[in-house]
């Protein structure tokens, strides 16, 4: 059987990664799996398409400086190259830091590597392609604005994965800041006088809005995060692959607001990508600035009213395009 190896390095790059894999595992190819270290999260939700054959070390967290990375970076790549296998002829790195080290251990291996941007680029390429780009035998972008970034690179779409629920309205807003969560964003949300919510907190400590609200439904983190998506009546989310499955892959009003709680989203650059998202989904855009219970209940009257733009799905096209490179 043909086999790949994808380095699934959190947060929404293990959901571009899932949604790869599905569609080459129909292809009949074999998928392992590369997670970061201490990623409960990616290991539960990776689990049922692969085995898992590495976890390496995640050198740079989002809401850390990049001079921390700098001085990490080095022990991340030799506890990588320790770490990690050869034998795979192709090696895919998703668009996270993470996937650096892991992905140099590998070439250096004897693997080749395809990389794939992150759907949050649209003016600078990440770290990664800048770094993996140059090794990279393929560069797969997710929207034509990337080709700017590598002329090895190929717009293939937005990552959406195979459809797993029934769409369907139970009348909910959904609010999922990710797995690290948006603070500020619960904060004003709680304040508001809205009933009929699901909220997960990622890494924020859900407990004042379970105190606040028990009328609501308050988690953490649950793996299966898609089952909401296609049961909410609108999502509520931040710059990042929640905002990209709930309004391109289930067709969900959706409210994009960017956390600036992120050092990596403190910056001008980073925000105006998120405008452009926003755009690109038809969604409701909502600054950092206006996050405040009036300007939340005030996107969710609005939001109502916009219909999702509709793309093909670039997971699908780069899974054949693996195959034929097998």
């Amino acid at each position: 059987m043909k086999k790949v190896l994808i380095i699934a390095s959190g947060g929404g790059h293990t959901g571009h990664s899932i949604a790869l894999a599905e569609h080459m595992i129909d292809l009949g190819i074999e998928v392992d799996f590369i997670i970061p270290e201490k990623d409960d999260w990616t290991r539960n939700s990776v689990k049922n398409y692969g085995k898992i054959v590495s976890e390496t070390p995640k050198f740079l967290d989002p809401s850390e400086s990049l001079y921390l990375g700098i001085l990490r970076a080095p022990i991340a790549i030799i506890k990588s190259l320790i770490k990690v296998k050869k034998g795979y002829k192709i090696a895919i790195a998703s668009g996270s830091n993470h996937s650096i080290s892991a992905g140099i251990a590998l070439w250096l291996k004897g693997s080749d590597i395809i990389v794939f941007e992150s759907t949050e680029r649209f003016l600078e390429p990440s770290r990664t392609i800048k770094t993996l780009g140059r090794i990279s035998k393929l560069i797969a972008f997710q929207w034509e604005e990337q080709l700017k970034f590598n002329k090895k690179g190929k717009v293939v779409g937005p990552f959406l994965g195979k459809l797993k629920y029934e769409i369907k309205d139970e009348g909910y807003i959904l609010v999922s800041a990710g797995s690290y969560g948006y603070k500020k964003l619960f904060d004003s949300l709680s304040k508001t006088n809205l009933e009929n919510v699901v909220l997960q907190t990622g890494k924020v400590d859900p407990t004042p809005y379970i105190k606040a609200h028990p009328e609501w439904k308050v988690f953490q983190f649950d793996p299966d995060l898609e089952k909401y998506i296609a049961n909410a009546r609108i999502v509520i989310t931040h710059f990042g692959r929640t905002a990209v499955e709930s309004s391109l892959k289930y067709k969900k009003p959706t409210i994009l607001s960017p956390n600036i709680e992120w050092k990596w989203m403190q910056n001008e650059i980073r925000l105006k990508e998120s405008e452009i998202m926003a755009k690109k989904l038809n969604a409701y855009y909502l600054p950092p600035d206006d996050v405040n219970e009036e300007s939340l209940i005030n996107a969710v009257e609005k939001v109502r009213h916009l219909v999702p733009n509709s793309y093909n799905d670039g997971a699908l096209e780069l899974a054949k395009i693996v195959y034929s490179m097998l």
